[in-house]
Parts: C-alpha cells; structure tokens; sequence
C-alpha cells in the first residue's frame, strides 16, 4: 500500500468539514397562487427531482433565503472540482448505485451527529483518507448498505419521512422485505436489482428483542452483539460522489478489530468470510504504519472486554492473515 500524500490529505480533511456543514440548494422558481407569489427550489436527490417550499416571493427574508438556496447549489459546484481532484488522484470512489443510495439517506438527517452510522463495506470503502494510506480495491465490491444506530430515536429530518420514502428518492423500486414475524417492523429494504439496505441496533439488555423499532421512520433494526463497541466515538467522513455526501463511520482501527472478531462467525459464508478479513489486514497494516499506537489500544480494549467472544476470534483471525503488533503497536509478520 502507498501512503496518501499529504496535501491530499490536507484537501480530504477540509473538504469533510465543509460537507458536513453544507446545506443543500438548487435553482429557485416562483409560482402564482392567486394574487401571491411564492418562491420554490427545485434540485435534484438520488434519481429524483425534488421541489422544496421557500415562502412567499414579497417578504424579504425568504428572498434572502431563496439566494442562500441559489448560492449552495454554487458552492456544490465548486466541492464538484474538488471531489474530481481527490478521485484524479486515487482516493475510492463508490460505485453510482452505493453513491445515489447513500445520498438520499444522508439528505435525510439519518447520518447526521447523534443519528445513524454507516458500517459495513461501504464505510470501508471511505477510509483510506482516514487511514492515510491508498486501501486495496479487492474488498470494496458490495450489494449492500448497513446503518448502524445507538438509539431508538433514529428519525428523518422531515417529519413523517419513512425509510422505504427515503430509499426510493435513490430507486423507486425499493421496497421493504417482510418477516416470518408479521409483527416485526421490516430491517431490510431491497430494490429490484437485489441491492440491500439493512438497519442494525446494539443489543444492550438480555431481554432485547430481535427486532428492535424505530417508530419515527417506521422501519425495524436488527439486533446484535458487539455492535455497541463497534460504533462507539465514530468519525466524520465523506463519500466522494456528486457534490460529496456526509457520513458517519466507525473509528478505523475498531472496525478493523471488530472485523477481525467476527470474521469465524462467517466461515459458512466463504465470499462474506474472505472479505472480513481483506478489509480488517487492509486496515490494520495501514494504521500500523501511520496510527500504530491507537491501533494497538483498540486491540487491548477488545481483547480486555472477554475471552471467549472477544480475544479468542481476534487471536485467531490475527493468524490467519499473519498479522501481529509489537509492544510498540508497530505491525511484524507472526
């Protein structure tokens, strides 16, 4: 792997902090209902044009809110370049599907601080700014997203807004996929091409349900063990398409640990298997070089938290990719 130079770095850094920070804009047009006039924004979101209520064309602060509208989608413009500067220069890029998908959902608020984190291959596939180092390609392809969330308090920006509503601003043909339980509030949202979206909770309690319910977007949440330490202080990050999408991942080096412990659980899957492991070696090897002391307080932490279910999968999935840290949490071939 090759480091990412830094004024790269420097660039991807900037550019994390402005789209977090941006609101979004588009072209405004005003419309007569009788004798008023009222001002719209129209742009577009994933594969469809949305039109957005400004207020009436005679009161001066919603024209100052119509030019705040006309000058974000300006400054979109210009992250544009700046993305096509990072891309040029190697950073990952995600494939359109992943890329409309991961955009209605972050217009949405759901990646918003406080609200979901996304997890899975394609927050792998937006780490290597983070990690310093240009990750290896052969573990990005995915068909699917997973949104992780702390609380049952997940919920849209917009009022009313459902996930199914949201996913099919990205492919109408998104729907959600039901249970043997019919009671069980639907976690996974499939279009008609197979692509996946799933929602996951931490369990906390051992009287947690499977499923868990996130009323505000009625939709349900998967349940599992050691997600909680997995999306514990995650980080700010941005999907290099359209104008830059804003997201929340994990820390890289947990997720490279928590990678690494449940890829055993996985051995029935050979493809999902493999892949754990690509990523958690990827990762690893990458932050042992340019984060070797955080990496190595992850492990202790995971390793620290139980045996049987914590140091165990992680020692042995260590060896099988012949990873191994020193005292200094440097990285040496065991």
């Amino acid at each position: 792997m090759k480091k990412i130079p830094l004024p790269i770095q420097t660039i991807y850094a900037d550019l994390v902090q402005v789209v977090h920070d941006a609101d979004p804009g588009g072209s405004t047009y005003v419309k007569k209902q009788g004798k008023i006039e009222y001002i719209y924004g129209k742009r577009m979101l994933g594969d469809s044009q949305i039109s957005e209520f400004i207020g009436r064309a005679d009161d001066p602060k919603i024209q100052g809110r119509a030019e705040s509208y006309r000058n974000a989608q300006a400054a979109s413009r210009d992250r544009r370049k700046i993305l096509g500067a990072l891309k040029s220069a190697g950073l990952t890029t995600p494939l359109p599907q992943v890329g409309r998908i991961l955009e209605v959902i972050a217009d949405a608020g759901l990646f918003a601080d406080g609200q979901g984190i996304l997890i899975g291959t394609a927050a792998y596939q937006s780490m290597d700014a983070l990690v310093g180092m240009f990750l290896p390609s052969t573990a990005m392809m995915t068909g699917d997203i997973d949104v992780a969330t702390a609380t049952l308090a997940l919920r849209a920006k917009t009022e009313g807004d459902t996930m199914d509503k949201i996913l099919q601003r990205a492919d109408k043909t998104f729907q959600p996929i039901g249970s043997i339980d019919r009671k069980a509030w639907p976690w996974r949202f499939k279009n008609d091409q197979g692509f996946l979206v799933e929602l996951l909770m931490p369990v906390k309690k051992r009287n947690d349900e499977s499923t868990a319910k996130l009323r505000a977007i009625g939709a349900g949440a998967m349940r599992l063990q050691q997600l909680e330490w997995l999306i514990k202080d995650p980080v700010r990050a941005v999907v290099l398409y359209g104008a830059g999408v804003p997201i929340r991942v994990p820390d890289p080096a947990r997720f490279a640990v928590h990678k690494l412990m449940i890829s055993g659980k996985r051995r029935g899957d050979s493809i999902k298997y493999q892949k754990d492991l690509a990523q958690a070696a990827a990762i690893c090897e990458a932050l042992s070089q340019t984060n070797p002391g955080h990496l190595a307080a992850m492990f202790d932490d995971a390793r620290k938290r139980g045996k049987r279910g914590w140091a165990d999968p992680i020692n042995a999935a260590c060896k099988q990719i012949g990873f191994k840290l020193d005292e200094t949490g440097a990285h040496r071939a065991s």
